[in-house]
Parts: structure tokens; sequence; C-alpha cells
């Protein structure tokens, strides 16, 4: 990972207070925490010797000492406490809690953990800063989804298909909820289908819960394959809407490489043909010969002169 220099002086002022309350921690240990290498967290080390108060005397360094890739605070100077939250840093905490309390309205043990923290982050935060939407979450569903999550059961739901603008009725075992750009989806397993999918929350009509799941016979249907794409950036949306099941992403010149973990072949072949000629596929192979197959499939049946090209 590369540092900038502004990274790198907010993870040094971390760093202090953290090695204070684990007094002995190892550099490995750091590294881990703070997701860098460890010869970076030894840079870091380095320069905080050559940290300190104005005078810059032997008296005003901060002073530390690690030896054999154990690490222990001398004299820490002013730095004995974590960083405070910027303003902004302290928004998104309040927004994240508002809708983890709207999403955990049946569980009494973790409102009161949320609510506590809410408590806090309004004590510190100036309120005129922090306009937010009443309510946040707009799906009279969410209590129902949850609940399901919590007690591993089946949901049956009314979906209206973003592709198709058509509604299927399904029966799904939700496992997550996840927000991004502003949108909340719902990660599940499609019990008829046999597969992962993911539900824009605002496109379910309907829902109920269900069965108990046993999640055993999900585990053992499951199978992870890895499929290496690129996604065209006017095409991000694929990516948005598979964000839990997509492992890797790297923006590059030619658009986003994305590495997906997937149960089967069948149900990506298709989402690939739907964001055609903007996804092409690295990898696996026989993904590949598969996309083509569909494609020339496709020409056959509607006499389409015009190749889409996807390597």
């Amino acid at each position: 990972m590369t540092d900038n220099a502004a990274q790198r002086a907010l993870r040094t002022m971390d760093l202090i207070p953290y090695i204070l309350e684990n007094p002995g921690v190892s550099t490995s240990n750091l590294a881990m925490k703070f997701s860098v290498t460890q010869k970076q967290i030894e840079r870091d080390l380095q320069l905080i010797f050559l940290c300190g108060l104005p005078g810059y005397t032997p008296y005003e360094l901060i002073d530390l000492t690690f030896e054999d890739g154990i690490v222990s605070i001398i004299e820490p100077q002013v730095l004995t406490r974590p960083r405070n939250f910027s303003s902004n840093e302290m928004v998104v905490i309040k927004i994240g809690l508002e809708i983890l309390r709207e999403i955990n309205v049946d569980e009494p043990a973790k409102l009161d953990k949320i609510n506590t923290l809410l408590q806090k982050i309004n004590k510190n935060l100036d309120q005129e800063a922090v306009v937010l939407a009443n309510p946040i979450i707009s799906s009279p569903y969410y209590s129902v989804i949850n609940s399901a999550i919590s007690q591993r059961r089946q949901i049956k739901i009314e979906y209206q298909s973003v592709s198709t603008d058509q509604f299927s009725t399904r029966v799904i075992t939700p496992y997550a909820i996840n927000m991004l750009n502003g949108n909340m989806y719902l990660s599940a397993y499609d019990v008829d289908r046999r597969a992962e999918r993911v539900f824009k929350i605002d496109l379910i009509s309907k829902c109920e819960i269900g069965d108990q799941t046993d999640m055993d016979i999900i585990k053992t249907a499951q199978s992870e394959l890895m499929v290496e794409l690129m996604v065209d950036e006017k095409s991000a949306r694929f990516i948005e809407r598979n964000t839990s099941i997509v492992t890797k992403k790297e923006l590059t010149a030619e658009g986003f490489k994305v590495v997906l973990k997937v149960s089967n072949f069948d149900w990506i072949c298709r989402a690939i043909l739907s964001f055609a000629p903007h996804i092409r596929v690295i990898s696996p192979p026989s993904l590949s010969k598969l996309v083509d197959e569909r494609i020339k499939d496709l020409q056959e049946s509607y006499s389409i002169t015009r190749k889409i090209g996807v390597s």
C-alpha cells in the first residue's frame, strides 16, 4: 500500500495510544492491526523517534523502544489518548448508527448499545451540521428481514426485476444487508435457484417470514467458483448490485477488474450478457466459452448479423 503524508501522520498518531494500551505488542501484530506491512510499521516507529514537543531536546521527544519485534512506549508526551473523530467522521458514524437502529427495532439488546453510542456521538456533534431524512429507511420490511437473518429463517418475497421490470415470487434465505451509493441491498440464498442472489430492498413489494433454514444444506449446495471480469465504468452498477460476492476490485485504464465468487456459471453468464458489450470475461476460459456459445445462439435465434465481442 502506498501512503501519502497525511495517511502516515494519522496512523502515527493512532499508533502511540494503541501501543500504550498494549505494551509489548509485536510489530507483526501492529502491521495486521493497521493493515500495512511490518516494514512500514518499523518506518513509522523510526519516524516517531523524531517527533515531540517544541524544543525538540531529548526531554521533549517521544521515547519508545522496539527490539526483537517488541514495542513499548516510554514517554508518549501528549499523545496518550486516541485522536478525536472529525466532524465529517462523526456525521458518517451517526448516519450508520441511525440505519442500524431502524433495522434492529426487534432486537432490544442491540438497540440499547446503538442508542448508547448515539448519545455519545450526539453529545460531541454539532446537531446543526447533521440533517437526516426521516425515515432513513423507506422499506417496511426491514424488521422482517432482520428477524429472518438473526433467526436463520427463510422469507418469501415478491420482487420486481431490475432488468425485466417483471414481478416474481422468491423463497430466499437472507444473510446480510449492505448499503452502497445510498441504496440498500439484501444478500441472500435463493432456495429454488440454489444460488446466491442480491436484491435491491426497495424493489421488494411483499415479504413474509418462513421456515427455519438448514444452513448446512446451503453450504453444501454452494460451490465457490472464482470469476475475473473487466467491467466498463459505464456498467459500474453491475458491481454495485453484486457487491456481496465481489472479493476484489481494481480500477484500471480499461475499467474495473473485479473478482467474484459465484455459485454457478449460468447466472453469471446471463448477467454478463445483460450488460454486453460492457463486460468482458478474463477468466476462467470455460466461462468465456459459455458466453460465446450463448451469443451465437442468440444471433441464430434473432438473425443478428452484428457480433457482440466477448473474449
